[in-house]
């Protein structure tokens, strides 16, 4: 397979081959073309006017925009073929005849889409009309509707107005009610005022006699406090007497215990002396042969390990001797190599040459690990020899150790038995003194118990006083009472701050003189410093001076001269240093000095923080005294004031009185409330129920006159509906118009689309004459004498709008007219035809249906109908029949292609004669390959 792009291979292919002639074998193709001619001549009447009506009704199968061109394009032209021979057209007047029908199209096509658009405006206009109708019609249902809900709705509004008035009489009859209790509530409260008074002022008495009460009563407490603390402190007193006694019982008993213990530790130290003699002697023993089993195991060890090392050093040494013949091997081999250096100096290349040098190196290197070897070697060598010897060392250690330890097993044996005749005198003394010991304890424990209930009791004493002594603080602190002990120990206080302050005095005064002191001698430091520091400064101006007199007098000056500065200078570079030494040591001085002052100062201030302390806490020790002083005297005063008390407690016995009467007071005040509460609730809900109901009232009573107004306005809306109905009726008859005229127009595109196809059949017809009239001579070319537009009519032709609507009836298929077309070519010449290019005017008329600019509009033309949209489709069928129908004698009469009436059966012979011609061009001579 190749292009027919491809030039070169056509050429070669054609130059290859050897042509022969013949006529082509009868096949199926053919077979169905000669029978289609059968037909046609049997059957002319096909082709009359009087079918057309059959065909325009084909026209509406739905079909694919473009689908129907080819086949029009394609019959037009046969018809055309036939034509132009018996009519003697020319190109000229072909064009010029189909340029005039372009035109009527254009003009045809122009007419349809303004139609259309009139179409879309009436039904706009028509559907507004309905909607207006509908509108109409429902305010029309509502009025009739109201005129029957009327009087439902008066009784309704009678009903509410009776509720009405029952709920007025119901809210007067509440707020009666509610005043009553008003009333009640306002006199139970005066009565709740008054007792509040009374209990007011006997409260405010209360108030004012509860401090020096409470005062009072806290003085007692305080006192019987300190009562207890005195009855606490005698208990515990006695209680210790009692303990003192008992101790020294126990301790008489304890010292005679302590005496039984003494003995009793003695023989048990005795005997747990000689068990733990006689134990050590075992595990003496013991060890002693464990030793002689663990030097035995040790010596078998070390005899072991110094048959290994021995074994290890062996390998070593063989070790190090193969690394010493590996070195000695290499080398001789580089003795060898520079020796063949020297042989061939003169008679070897430089690059054989250079290889041995090379070869030298290589094995100096090799003989340098080889060297590194032997060292590591040796090192093992060395290493398993100290291994070794160590080894020895630690055999001949074992077996001396084994000799020794075999002695001390035999010295262990005989303290054993030794150890066991001690240990058995041991544990008879022990048991004698253990049994003394017992009694003794039994006497002690007897006279340790009675101590124990003595010391109990001391310590729940000490406890209580210790409680009692919290109470009393605790009271003291509350109510801000101090007792004499606390006044004497406030003054102790005081006494101890003035003494701690005297005692800091006087060192801040020293530290203040040695601070003093040592300012004066840091001023004096500070002195040598400045005057050391202006020595040097003006030692180091002249010298600076004297050095750049050298250098501006260098040319100028007598060398006498210069060697005088030079001298001068050195010197006062001396002098200088010396400054800076003096300087440098006052500096030191100063520093140091100021480094005392600091420590002086340090101390100062020490001092003088311990003294503000101090002096801070002798004014606090002060304060205290005072403080206490003065919650001394208030104790006093207050323990002496018992008549307050009994005031406060007289008070608040009138006062509980007072209360009783206001809770009553207060009770009927709840109740009076409660009653109250319930009467204004009654009289909300009355209220409540009233606005229900004139509410309800006032909505079915609009409603009543909502429907009174609907029903008044039944004529008004008859009139209205009437109205919205003409002209719903004008509108749908001016729609009925327009779409005919849009009918009417679609016919005008169909004649002028089916007109245009005619000439451009006509003018291909004309182009494509002189080409077949050459046809049986031109079989060395691969398009067969067929130019472009002779190839799509092949490619193309087919079947009108009837033959496809006949291709299941009858025997002509798709694949008959391929094979019509195919018969006579090779596959070159198919693939040829096949993939020859259209020409613009092809296209344009492929591209070209009749349609409007607006897709969803509908057109029907004479071989198809375009439907853009499913909704459509139902439509456009009935509109096609509807609009084509009436015209098909029309179309018969004036389609150029099809003849005139009178003439059909000179179409029925252009027809016949078609078919020979097709017959004879499938009859064309086969191409054969030799």
């Amino acid at each position: 397979m190749f292009s027919k792009n491809n030039k070169k291979m056509i050429a070669e292919r054609s130059a290859e081959r050897t042509l022969k002639y013949g006529l082509v074998k009868l096949n199926v193709g053919l077979a169905s073309v000669l029978l289609a001619t059968g037909l046609t001549f049997a059957g002319g009447q096909a082709a009359s006017a009087d079918t057309v009506t059959t065909s325009t009704e084909a026209q509406t199968t739905e079909v694919a925009p473009g689908q129907n061109d080819a086949t029009t394009e394609t019959t037009n032209k046969a018809d055309a073929a036939t034509q132009t021979e018996s009519q003697g057209l020319t190109k000229e007047s072909a064009t010029e005849s189909l340029k005039d029908a372009k035109a009527t199209q254009d003009k045809a096509q122009g007419e349809v889409t303004e139609a259309t658009k009139n179409v879309e405006d009436a039904t706009t206009v028509r559907n507004d009309a309905k909607d207006v109708e509908a509108s109409a019609q429902k305010d029309l249902d509502a009025s009739l509707q109201a005129k029957k809900d009327i009087p439902a709705a008066t009784d309704k509004v009678k009903e509410d107005s009776a509720a009405l008035d029952n709920a007025r009489d119901d809210v007067d009859k509440a707020q009666d009610n509610t005043e009553v209790a008003r009333e009640a509530e306002n006199t139970a409260v005066v009565n709740e005022n008054a007792v509040q008074e009374k209990v007011n002022a006997q409260q405010k008495t209360v108030d004012d006699l509860k401090p020096a009460a409470d005062q009072a009563t806290a003085a007692q407490n305080t006192a019987k406090a300190a009562d207890d603390i005195v009855s606490d402190q005698a208990a515990i007193q006695k209680d210790t007497e009692d303990e003192a006694n008992l101790q020294q019982v126990v301790k008489e008993a304890q010292t005679t215990v302590n005496n039984l213990v003494e003995t009793a530790r003695q023989a048990a130290e005795t005997e747990t002396q000689a068990v733990d003699a006689l134990k050590k002697a075992k595990e003496a023993e013991t060890a002693a042969q464990a030793n002689v089993d663990a030097v035995q195991t040790a010596l078998k060890d070390a005899t072991a390990q110094a048959e290994k090392d021995k074994a290890a050093l062996e390998e070593a040494q063989k070790a190090g001797d193969a690394a010493r013949a590996t070195v000695k091997g290499w080398e001789d081999k580089i003795a060898q190599w520079q020796q063949f250096l020297v042989d061939e100096k003169d008679t070897s290349s430089s690059e054989h040459l250079n290889n041995l040098k090379k070869g030298i190196a290589a094995m100096k290197v090799r003989l340098g690990q080889a060297q590194d070897a032997v060292a590591e070697a040796q090192k093992a060598i060395d290493s398993a020899l100290d291994v070794y010897g160590a080894s020895r060392a630690k055999q001949t250690k074992a077996e001396e150790t084994l000799t020794k330890a075999n002695a001390a097993l035999a010295i262990a044996k005989m303290s054993t038995a030794a150890a066991q005749t001690k240990e058995k005198a041991a544990a008879k003394s022990n048991a004698e003194a253990q049994a003394a010991l017992e009694a003794g304890k039994a006497a002690l424990e007897k006279s340790q118990a009675e101590l124990a209930n003595v010391q109990d009791k001391l310590a729940a004493d000490k406890d209580k006083l210790v409680v009692d002594q919290a109470k009393y603080n605790d009271l003291k602190s509350q109510n801000n009472f101090a007792d004499d002990e606390d006044v004497a120990a406030a003054q102790a206080a005081v006494d101890e701050a003035q003494t701690a302050v005297d005692k800091v005095q006087p060192n801040v005064d020293k530290a203040n003189h040695a601070v003093h002191a040592q300012e004066k001698v840091v001023k004096a430091a500070q002195a040598v410093v400045d005057e050391a520091q202006a020595n040097l400064d003006a030692v180091s101006e002249k010298l600076a001076q004297w050095k750049q007199a050298l250098v501006d007098e260098k040319d100028t000056a007598t060398s006498y001269h210069l060697d005088n500065l030079k001298k001068g200078i050195k010197a006062l570079t001396i002098r200088q240093g010396q400054a800076q030494d003096a300087l440098k040591a006052a500096q030191e001085n100063l520093a140091n000095e100021q480094a005392k002052l600091a420590k002086f100062q340090a101390v100062q201030a020490k001092n003088q923080a311990a003294l503000d302390s101090a002096n801070e806490a002798l004014t606090n020790a002060k304060n205290t005294l005072a403080d206490t002083e003065k919650k001394n005297a208030d104790f006093k005063d207050a323990l002496a004031n018992t008549q307050a008390i009994k005031d406060y407690e007289a008070a608040s016995t009138t006062l509980a009185e007072y209360q009783k009467e206001l809770a009553s007071a207060q009770e009927a005040v709840a109740k009076a409330e409660a009653a109250f509460n319930e009467a204004q609730q009654k009289e909300d809900a009355a209220k409540a129920a009233y606005e229900t109901a004139k509410e309800t009232y006032l909505t079915d009573k609009a409603k009543l006159q909502d429907l009174e107004a609907l029903a008044a306005k039944e004529d008004e809306y008859v009139v209205a509906f009437e109205q919205a109905s003409d002209k719903l009726n004008e509108a749908q008859a001016a729609l009925d118009e327009v779409q005919k005229a849009l009918q009417d127009k679609n016919v005008s595109l169909s004649v002028a689309n089916g007109e245009v196809k005619y000439w451009e059949g006509v003018l291909a017809a004309l182009e494509s004459k002189p080409a077949t009239s050459d046809e049986g001579t031109q079989t060395d070319k691969p398009d067969t004498g067929k130019t472009d537009q002779g190839a799509k009519d092949n490619d193309e032709s087919g079947k009108t709008d009837q033959d496809a609507k006949d291709n299941d009836e009858s025997g002509k298929t798709d694949q008959d007219v391929k094979d019509n077309d195919e018969s006579g070519k090779t596959d070159q010449d198919t693939k040829d035809n096949d993939e020859s290019g259209k020409t613009d005017q092809d296209v344009k008329d492929n591209n070209e249906p009749a349609k409007t600019a607006d897709e969803d509009k509908v057109v029907v033309n004479d071989v198809k109908k375009v439907a853009t949209t499913p909704e459509k489709k139902v439509e456009v069928k009935a509109i096609a029949k509807k609009a084509e129908a009436p015209k098909a004698d029309t179309k018969a009469a004036t389609l150029p292609q099809m003849g005139e009436k009178d003439n059909n059966e000179a179409a029925v012979v252009g027809l016949g004669l078609a078919g020979v011609a097709g017959a004879l061009g499938l009859g064309v001579l086969n191409k054969k390959r030799s």
